[in-house]
């Protein structure tokens, strides 16, 4: 029986808390000083002269964008980094690689909270390899973000199906990785999987495939892309276990089956895997294929149906096979073997499943019910021919017609799982204060914890869902419809396009999110909200991410699909212009997304980069970098160690790899007075390689940072360059009729990861006038011993 509720509907807006400390920054800003009252009047006046004349050299260095008003402890970087609009003292951080041959990244990339995982089709960072999908991992340091090829490179190994991707599979800390790979004397077809360590080192785990259905042949032999490679494998977080599919046409010795065999390995150095579809006697559970549903953590359970949506299985560490939809039955019940696998807890104790069969005797119809399965810790010993599920529980209740369609979300740790069913499971009221009705769309939470021993089922409400996020603890459900579920107050949704909703299972109430920025609107009809489901959510449910095309806050000003975040009630624009494929790092201090707009100055391209924009994020872009391509190009990243990148070969003879390097020379004091006064420099610089060199000049005016000025030239040779740059019409109006500028100068090479960067502080001739004489007065009375007030 269910309890009665009433879940209501709620626009309200919580204060946002405060940013959480990023462990990883290092602090940008010192503290000020106590003001040292003994300090005679004199002295401190006579040090102020000698501070202002060392500001006014300094002004000659590479130094910090213009100071923005700004609380956060990273401000100044955050200036530096054009992002003094971002909520929680977010930065943007260029993610990839600055240099990437002039590729995009191709993939969804994987993340966790310091390290992301992407391939392209570029070359870099020490990549020997050059295949179709390079694979790469960028990692975030005290310095930025590091970028490591994680290939192998020739000439020993090749990687065999990198129009995968890259890895098969990746470790939950994006450490290690697992591939396909074979020798390069070997045939296309040889398959074999190998452990990439941290260290760099592929240790061989074993045949992918039969070796005796491969032939022997020689480099270029066979298919690149065989027909019966092995499916995608289903891994434990540390890559220990390895779960796989092969047809059977490339089946070990003795193993015989007219679909997908399944099979595991346990750690590296294995002549052939261990068999996966089995009951407790070893024996196939089926000879017409198995399918992996999801393995544990710790690769201790591995789930599986056999045939593929007939039955559901639990192998536990290779010795004991528990037979999930087996009757618990004390009569004789009926039913058909159609189960379907919905979701299991990360560590493997809990899964869910949907059949039409009678598993316990409660259950008395022929409608697709929920059930959940627990298993137990450890090792159970093995009963011949199967174990049964111990504690079997029909999730959808007794109600008759429960007719279940499918799960939606289950918590890390099983306790509450998100499901929908046509039948009427539960008596209380959803939002809209309505109550669940036979035949629609309804959707329903079932928890089982402490509070809720025995498990309850409570309704959610009557809605179409598209893509869907679970918080760790399940307490929260986030899902994008076009269905107007708040109706009300000032985030009432009006129009039939997409937005984005978040379920609360404690307080039981909605709330809309997609809202502009004060909490009311958004709704512009045919602007979609993209949500990225799980990749959209951060862990604690608190922070998520979207899209829309819709201009949700005053400085969007454009029809181009942007990204949003939404944290703790409010809403805040983190992109304008245009960004893809949104995502948040478990912890929410990384918003993930790709765009062609170089957003900070280590960007010097139009291609697709991935960024973040991080909680007391950003990068110092004015320190000299000690590499010049890419992070150091290969220094960044050894090779693996099995192999070394051959040399550059031109004419048949090697040829060295020459790092591009240019320099800039210092602005002088004559030439920035030129500037305050014409608006006109010429910088001059030297570059070793061809290309591209570019310098734009910025200023803050109003709070925001305004480009004033641009030059080019494109060197066909190494030598020396000069650009001539002029401000424009608004900065010389602004410096007139303020008397004094700081004018940022970045100038850019297309052939070197980081530019170079300079502010230089001009004063007005008139305000210069007023204040040399200024400074005659105040230094005639330093001078009698008077301090001036």
């Amino acid at each position: 029986m269910t309890t009665p509720h009433t879940t209501t509907t709620t626009t309200t807006v919580p204060v946002p808390a405060a940013p959480a400390k990023d462990p990883n920054m290092t602090p940008t800003t010192n503290p000020t000083p106590p003001k040292d009252r003994d300090l005679p009047r004199r002295r401190r006046a006579r040090n102020a002269v000698i501070a202002g004349i060392a500001a006014a050299i300094g002004s000659l260095a590479m130094t910090a964008g213009p100071a923005v008003a700004d609380d956060c402890p990273n401000a100044t970087l955050r200036a530096q980094n054009n992002s003094t609009s971002l909520p929680e003292c977010r930065a943007y951080e260029l993610v990839t690689s600055p240099f990437k041959e002039g590729f995009a990244i191709v993939n969804q990339p994987t993340y966790t909270d310091n390290a992301v995982a992407y391939t392209s089709l570029g070359n870099f960072a020490g990549n020997g390899m050059g295949a179709l999908g390079n694979q790469y991992v960028a990692r975030r340091t005290a310095t930025g973000w590091q970028t490591t090829a994680s290939n192998p490179s020739g000439p020993d190994y090749v990687s065999s199906f990198s129009a995968r991707g890259g890895a098969e599979a990746l470790s939950a800390d994006l450490g290690s990785s697992l591939w396909l790979m074979r020798r390069t004397n070997q045939s296309d077809d040889l398959m074999d999987y190998y452990l990439r360590t941290p260290d760099g080192v592929f240790t061989r785990i074993g045949p992918a495939a039969n070796p005796a259905t491969r032939p022997p042949g020689s480099p270029g032999t066979g298919s690149p892309f065989p027909l019966d490679s092995p499916g995608v494998p289903n891994v434990s977080s540390d890559l220990s276990h390895v779960v796989f599919g092969v047809p059977p046409t490339v089946a070990f010795p003795g193993d015989s089956s007219t679909g997908t065999i399944l099979y595991e390995y346990v750690g590296t150095g294995n002549d052939r895997p261990r068999l996966v579809g089995v009951d407790n006697t070893g024996a196939l559970v089926s000879t017409g294929g198995t399918c992996a549903n999801g393995i544990s953590n710790d690769g201790r359970v591995v789930f599986f149906q056999p045939p593929c949506g007939g039955t559901v299985w639990a192998r536990i560490n290779g010795t004991t096979s528990i037979h999930m939809s087996a009757s618990a039955c004390t009569r004789v019940c009926t039913g058909s073997d159609d189960a379907g696998f919905q979701g299991m807890a990360v560590d493997g104790s809990r899964a869910f499943f949907t059949t039409s069969a009678q598993l316990v005797d409660g259950d008395t119809d022929q409608t697709s019910d929920l059930y959940a399965c627990d298993i137990p810790p450890g090792t159970p010993a093995p009963v011949v021919p199967f174990n049964r599920c111990a504690a079997l529980t029909e999730v959808s209740g007794a109600a008759t017609g429960a007719d279940v369609q499918n799960a939606v979300g289950v918590s890390k740790d099983g306790s509450r799982v998100y499901f929908f069913a046509t039948g009427v499971l539960a008596s209380n009221h959803g939002f809209h204060d309505a109550a669940a009705v036979a035949g629609d769309h309804n959707l329903y939470l079932w928890q089982k914890d402490a509070a809720h021993p025995s498990g309850e089922t409570v309704f959610v409400g009557k809605v179409d869902l598209s893509f869907s996020a679970v918080s760790d603890d399940g307490r929260y459900l986030a899902f994008s419809t076009s269905d107007a579920l708040v109706t009300a107050g000032p985030g009432a949704d009006t129009d039939t396009a997409a937005d984005l909703y978040r379920y609360d299972a404690q307080t039981e109430t909605i709330q809309r999110l997609s809202t502009t920025t004060s909490g009311a609107g958004g709704d512009q009809a045919g602007a979609d909200v993209v949500f990225n489901g799980p990749r959209a959510m951060a862990a604690d449910g608190r922070t998520l991410v979207f899209q829309t095309s819709e201009q949700l806050a005053p400085h969007d000003t454009d029809t181009a699909s942007d990204v949003y975040e939404w944290h703790d009630g409010q809403v805040s624009a983190i992109t304008t212009g245009g960004a893809q494929e949104s995502a948040i790092s478990p912890s929410g201090n990384n918003v993930f997304f790709n765009t062609s707009q170089p957003l900070t100055a280590a960007d010097s391209d139009t291609n697709f980069d991935l960024y973040t924009a991080r909680i007391n994020g950003g990068l110092d872009l004015t320190q000299p970098t000690p590499c010049t391509e890419d992070q150091c190009r290969a220094a960044s990243s050894a090779p693996p160690a099995l192999a070394t990148p051959p040399p550059n070969v031109s004419g048949g003879v090697a040829v060295p790899d020459v790092d591009p390097v240019f320099s800039l020379r210092a602005v002088t004091v004559a030439q920035r007075k030129r500037l305050a006064a014409t608006g006109r420099v010429t910088l001059t610089g030297a570059a070793n390689t061809p290309g591209t060199v570019s310098a734009t000049a910025t200023v803050t005016i109003g709070g925001k940072l305004v480009g004033v000025g641009s030059a080019r030239r494109v060197m066909a040779a190494p030598g020396t360059f000069k650009l001539n740059l002029e401000l424009s019409k608004r900065a010389r109006t602004q410096l007139a009729a303020k008397g004094k500028l700081a004018v940022k100068i970045t100038v850019r090479d297309s052939k070197v990861a980081l530019p170079r960067s300079t502010t230089l502080k001009l004063t007005h001739a008139k305000t210069k006038n007023r204040a040399a004489k200024s400074s005659l007065v105040a230094g005639a009375a330093i001078a009698v011993g008077k301090v001036p007030s």
